[in-house]
This record gives structure tokens, C-alpha cells and sequence, in this order.
């Protein structure tokens, strides 16, 4: 499982308070306990740059490396930031870890992903051989194939939950959009014993985080919809 955020805005000492919210939930998990500590990335997008950067460390490990990179941004920054655990340690590299990028004729895809899906029916679906792959990769195939708006046809591969941000840039007019989307497989989760909290994301003005941020020093804002792709915006 993973933590991971996603911000709108042109604060940056507000993305760097909630960068350090998701490092020291990454290192100690609030609700879980676990270290997400197999690898973290990047993607921010300014409209006259893309910073895009991964690594294989944990991040909290990097958190200078880090704030250098948000300090490089300026203007209107759109930005994913995600930081691993990963449920097949053979699969940990740094090109492995999230955000990943797909792209099609229209446009150019970069997201994150917290939760399992099925990757062996999702590849069957897909005509793609999985077994070196990440769950998460055949997620943005499936995306970039078929449109974020197709996104809850996802639910059926779903093993524990199916939580997403997307940034999502327009070819033709360059125009750059973020979504997320919360959905998690309730009995799976309730099966296991883990808290269904730690499945929430929670969404602030500009802001959408993972449940654990909550409590490492970020306010809480709401609790996001139930299975709705929606974009994040600023006010």
C-alpha cells in the first residue's frame, strides 16, 4: 500500500507542508504503522515545465532532495507526490515507483496509485503479459486506452482498493487537469482487518491526501466522495 498526495496552487510553502506530512507518514504510518519506504516520486507541471523525478530510497530518506525539487517550481503548480510500499518486493526500482507516465494521441497521462488491483485478469484484459509488471502499470494502460472517464470499470479488477491521482495534460491546447478518485473493495478490506480510514483520501482548498496525513500534521478537510472521479481545484 501507499501514501501519496496531490496539490493545485501557487503556494509552495503549502505543498512543502504537506510534502513533510506525507514523509513522516511514509516513515511511521498513523493508522497502520507500516514504513512505506520501497521508493517515491514526483510530477509537477507549471505549464512551462514538468518536473518529473523517482526514486527507489524512501522518502523520507530524500526529504532535502524533495523540498530542492518543489523549490524549482513557480506560477500555478499542479503536482502528484507519492511515496511506496510495495506488495511484491521483487518489483522495487526506481522506475517502479510512482507516479508513472502513459500517453496517447491526446494527451499525456501521469498518476499514482494507492491500493491492489487483480493484474493478472486486468493483463488478460489488456493482451499484456504481467509478470514483470507493477499492478499500477496496467492501470494507466487501461486509462490511457480507454479515457479517465472509463475509470470505474476498474472496480471489477480491484483486490483492495482502487485510489487514484491523475494529472492529465491536453496535447492540442496544453491545458493541464488533476483528478482523483476514491474507491476501495469493502469487503476485502473489512476481511483482512485493516481500517477502512486508511483507504479515505481527504481533500482540502488545492489539496487531496491520503487518510494518514490527517494526523501527521495536516488538516483534515472533508472526506472525498465514494467511488467519484473529480478534479482538484483551487480557489
Amino acid at each position: 500500500m501507499c501514501r501519496m498526495l496531490a496539490y493545485v496552487g501557487k503556494d509552495k510553502e503549502k505543498l512543502k507542508k504537506l510534502a513533510q506530512c506525507l514523509i513522516l507518514s511514509a516513515k511511521d504510518d498513523p493508522i497502520t504503522h507500516e514504513s512505506h519506504k520501497d521508493g517515491w516520486g514526483i510530477v509537477a507541471y507549471n505549464g512551462g515545465r514538468v518536473l518529473y523525478y523517482r526514486s527507489v530510497n524512501p522518502i523520507f530518506n530524500e526529504s532535502e532532495v524533495l523540498f530542492s525539487l518543489i523549490n524549482l517550481l513557480d506560477g500555478e503548480i499542479k503536482a502528484i507526490i507519492h511515496a511506496r510500499l510495495a506488495s511484491d518486493k521483487n518489483l522495487v526500482s526506481s522506475y517502479l515507483s510512482h507516479p508513472y507516465m502513459e500517453s496517447n494521441e491526446k494527451s499525456i497521462i501521469y498518476f499514482a496509485h494507492n491500493g491492489s488491483v487483480n493484474k493478472e485478469e486486468l493483463g488478460k484484459a489488456l493482451n499484456i503479459d504481467s509478470k514483470l509488471m507493477v499492478d499500477s502499470e496496467l492501470i494507466g494502460k487501461y486509462i490511457s486506452l480507454y479515457g479517465i472517464e472509463k475509470v470505474k470499470e476498474l472496480k471489477v479488477y480491484t483486490k483492495s482498493a482502487l485510489n487514484l491521482l491523475i494529472l492529465k495534460i491536453d496535447r492540442e491546447n496544453r491545458d493541464a487537469h488533476l483528478y482523483y478518485y476514491n474507491y476501495y473493495n469493502v469487503d476485502y478490506v473489512r476481511k483482512k482487518g485493516t481500517p477502512e480510514e486508511y483507504y479515505y483520501l481527504y481533500k482540502g482548498d488545492g489539496y487531496v491526501f491520503s487518510s494518514s496525513l490527517a494526523y501527521t500534521g495536516c488538516e483534515k478537510g472533508d472526506k472525498v466522495k465514494f467511488g467519484e472521479l473529480e478534479e482538484l481545484k483551487s480557489s
